[in-house]
């Protein structure tokens, strides 16, 4: 949403304000550190280093490169210590320094770069004169997590790098009953930063059994356990008849127990790598055994992971796990792994219901629209700002300056082509404007809705539409209601029915955990105090207001007067649980726990279901959802369903979000955690490895039931990220490799508006530019139009692209090969996010050691590929393959 620069490195930055006070009390003396960068892209303007020494400023050490040779340098005066960095190149991409001898979890997904500052002075980055420690013997290494909580906890666990943050992957237990409880995992030699849960969402330090500890990203710290020569290491082996049973278990998960529909149910289990020769999957019906062996799907940083798919009878049935390794078999029930006869789990068809995601998003392309943005189809309904929310902010002071903590100006850009008002805006003090109007409606689509189709796109997702004061929409005034500058109820409903007809799917974007300050039911309460009928939809503190609200004409601190979401005072908390205050609700996982706010919630699931009945639209996006009690998402999720049964309902998670993906919950996130963040590095900035890329990949493939995996929203940017051709400096040549990736990988693709004709853009307002609609002028801007066309068009015309298995081929160096297998066809594609020419060499024995291989992108004669093919490379670049055995 538009405040999310609160979780972006600058405000970040913010909250670790408390570094700078711990580094006042630090020696006055300190040691000279000479910080050296090479940017790894285009387009540099400036470069800086942000780190815990400066309470992560991007302001406070800017780099120079006084000699133009390309590498970027400023010296800093730090204490002795340990110390955590950055380099921020254009003030908002955050580089991890490659050449750092140690690095750290950045609590973000990245890597934060690690320097021990001695009493000698040390040059850190490109030409370091830091010598990496000799590298700890390779091998896997038995650690055992001890924690002792306050009380018996409903369930424990310990979450961290070695297994993606995962609630539930690592469960932690207490056999003996002596309040300790432990969980031993075999983990590689490494630096692993991580938590115990207790529960679903108490994040708990281990103060007791870290070795460090590193901010968390959110005001806290992770705990750091250094896996290394202290820890026994151990020989894993196939067929030596020894089975390591640490950390392997089965929660029956959402992942490891997934109800696919037709009867059919998909198991999942898991056994260190390289460990067994193979696991069955048993099951009794009465006296009756069935054996299934079982395929391996999968691996991650430490298991490997074994699936099964079967047809089940009715009722509840016993069912166990048969490891076999040598001449050994034991087996995985409820109390772990043990030889003898097994202990066995129930699958019970009430408490796995059939788990369906939307076949339209399995097979569609999304196009998301910033509204406000994208085209002007009706200038007779721009921004007049008549209705009352403007009143007193329609105009600039006196001074010409605005004081952003208390004033607005509301105003209209009058070309729409000046993209640059959103970034030198003269009264504001950063001079970027959040209050520029451009007039963008449902018309300007409506009228586009052609173009969109010869592009490829089958989906369109709206940010928020809803009546609202902003440009963004997030702080709705009235949840049933079209901002009237976008255009009427009735006209959306038209446009809908109109991209109907033209295959296109609709979805909106809605915030539920806050309204906007001018929403009609926030406006009652302050007015009317605790007569309001709408009093209790929102956490008041103190009323009545100060005079003249909501234009008071001087300072004033909102979150005095009522809850809102992080103290922006244009977008009050809305109250669900009338027992708890807006924090302690959220965890809350079963409504029977709460005490409902009826009246709200009543109207919030009314007001969803006009939208999808009355106005047809056929998902939704929700905003900041962790935020909500989860128990509302429950019941969001049933009257969806109810009202429309294959209706898309997709979170904006960040991280991992496998409590909210499964049945009764969410289809699927906005794919950040496991497509953006690692496209972006290793197609869009090529750091890294291919196997750290296809590791991170896969990590996102095992954590979600396969169902949700295919419908996973898969975007390199939107409105809440800096654009991706700007990311990467301006080189179209990794956006088309990146876009290839996304049109031939699991998942929906999403195209943000503009990314199609190569627009660029900062972090937000700047990523919100207007469409350039004269691209046609551009032949660079023509190029990349004609590319998404052509790739968008590809996916679209070959179910296997679409739906079909993925197997990855080759992950090596810079190069990453895959097959898409489905419809009776197969595409392997090869990408290149190395910086030179490269010939991949492919080992042609999966495919029976000859194939026959058209370019499906280029065309040309097909050519006969026998025992190893060879394919030719350009720099930064991809090739599909049609493949015929």
């Amino acid at each position: 949403m538009s405040i999310r620069t609160r979780l972006s490195r600058a405000a970040f930055a913010a909250a670790l304000a408390c570094t700078a006070l711990l580094a006042a009390a630090l020696p006055a003396w300190a040691t000279k550190v000479t910080f050296r960068y090479q940017p790894v892209i285009g387009g540099v303007n400036k470069v800086a280093v942000a780190g815990s020494f400066n309470a992560w400023k991007v302001d406070a050490n800017p780099m120079a490169d006084p000699d133009k040779d390309g590498v970027w340098s400023v010296d800093v005066e730090i204490p002795a210590g340990r110390v955590t960095y950055k380099f921020v190149v254009n003030g908002d991409q955050w580089m991890t320094d490659e050449n750092a001898v140690d690095f750290e979890s950045d609590g973000l997904g990245g890597q934060n770069s690690v320097l021990a500052v001695t009493d000698k002075p040390v040059i850190a980055g490109h030409g370091t004169t830091l010598k990496k420690a000799a590298p700890v013997k390779a091998g896997l290494r038995r650690v055992t997590f001890k924690f002792r909580p306050d009380k018996k906890p409903d369930a424990l666990c310990v979450a961290g790098a070695f297994n993606d943050w995962t609630v539930g992957k690592s469960p932690m237990t207490d056999p003996d009953g002596d309040g300790e409880y432990t969980t031993t995992l075999l983990l590689s030699a490494g630096t692993y930063p991580y938590k115990f849960v207790i529960g679903s969402n108490g994040w708990t330090q281990d103060k007791a059994g870290q070795d460090a500890e590193i901010d968390d990203g959110f005001g806290g710290k992770n705990s750091v356990r250094n896996v290394d020569d202290r820890y026994p290491e151990i020989e894993v082996k196939r067929g030596d008849g020894q089975v390591f049973s640490d950390g392997v278990s089965h929660s029956q998960g959402a992942n490891e127990v997934n109800a696919v529909g037709g009867g059919r149910v998909q198991f999942t289990a898991r056994a260190h790598i390289g460990d067994v020769q193979g696991i069955d999957l048993v099951s009794w019906n009465g006296a009756a055994e069935t054996v299934t062996p079982m395929h391996l799907a999968n691996t991650d940083k430490v298991f490997e992971y074994y699936r099964a798919e079967v047809a089940l009878g009715t009722g509840n049935v016993p069912y166990a796990f048969r490891y076999r390794d040598g001449a050994k078999s034991l087996w995985l029930g409820p109390k772990g792994l043990a030889a003898g006869t097994p202990d066995k789990f129930t699958f019970e068809p009430a408490k796995f219901p059939p788990f369906t995601t939307p076949d339209w998003v399995r097979n569609g392309v999304i196009y998301q629209i910033f509204p406000d943005r994208f085209r002007n189809g009706n200038p007779a309904n721009d921004q007049d700002f008549r209705e009352w929310y403007y009143e007193g902010k329609r105009t600039l002071p006196a001074s010409g300056m605005l004081n952003t903590d208390f004033q607005e100006y509301y105003h209209v850009v009058k070309d729409w082509n000046d993209y640059n008002a959103l970034t030198q805006a003269p009264h504001t003090p950063d001079h970027r404007d959040w209050m520029a109007f451009y007039g963008g409606d449902i018309a300007g689509v409506r009228q586009k809705l052609d173009y969109l189709k010869s592009l490829g796109v089958t989906i369109i997702y709206f940010n928020p539409i809803f009546e609202a004061k902003s440009t963004h929409k997030y702080d709705a005034a009235d949840y049933r209601k079209i901002d009237p500058h976008f255009g009427t109820n009735e006209e959306f409903i038209t446009f809908v029915k109109e991209a109907h007809a033209k295959g296109i799917k609709i979805i909106l974007d809605i915030v539920y955990n806050h309204s906007g300050n001018s929403n009609f039911a926030f406006r009652d309460a302050v007015q009317n105090g605790e007569s309001s009928p709408y009093w209790k939809w929102y956490e008041f503190r103190r009323w009545p207001f100060p005079q003249g609200w909501p234009s008071p004409g001087g300072p004033w601190k909102p979150s005095d007067y009522y809850a809102c979401w992080w103290n922006f005072g244009d977008l009050p908390d809305l109250n669900f649980d009338l027992s708890r205050d807006d924090k302690a609700e959220i965890p809350i996982k079963d409504v029977k726990d709460a005490q409902p706010n009826i009246g709200l919630v009543t109207y919030l699931l009314d007001a969803t279901t006009y939208w999808l009945k009355d106005a047809d639209v056929d998902g939704v996006r929700l905003d900041v959802p962790n935020e909500v009690p989860f128990w509302f998402w429950k019941l969001f999720n049933q009257r969806v369903k109810s009202v429309k049964p294959d209706a898309y309902i997709v979170g904006e998670l960040w991280g991992n979000a496998s409590d909210y993906v499964r049945p009764g919950v969410y289809d699927a996130v906005m794919n950040y955690a496991f497509f953006r963040d690692p496209v972006l590095k290793f197609l869009g900035q090529g750091q890294g490895t291919a196997s750290e890329f296809d590791a991170a990949l896969s990590s996102g493939r095992l954590t979600y039931p396969a169902q949700a995996v295919e419908v996973q929203m898969n975007l390199i940017d939107s409105h809440d990220t800096v654009r991706f051709l700007t990311q990467v400096g301006g080189n179209t040549s990794r956006l088309q490799l990146a876009s290839l990736f996304q049109m031939t990988y699991i998942g929906a693709p999403a195209i943000y508006y503009g990314d199609e004709i190569a627009m660029e853009g900062q972090r937000d307002p700047d990523c919100r530019r207007p469409f350039v609609w004269d691209w046609e002028k551009d032949p660079k801007r023509v190029s990349m139009h004609a590319w998404y066309t052509k790739i968008a068009n590809l996916r679209l015309a070959h179910s296997a692209l679409r739906a079909g298995e993925f197997v990855t081929r080759k992950a090596e160096g810079m190069t990453y090969a895959y097959s898409r297998i489905g419809g009776g066809e197969e595409f392997l594609v090869v990408l290149n996010a190395g910086r030179s020419p490269m010939a991949v060499s492919l080992d042609l024995a999966p495919w029976g050691g000859k194939v026959t291989a058209v370019d499906a992108l280029d065309g040309g004669a097909a050519q006969a590929w026998t025992g190893t093919a060879t394919v030719q490379m350009a720099p930064e670049s991809g090739r599909v393959f049609k493949i015929t055995k």
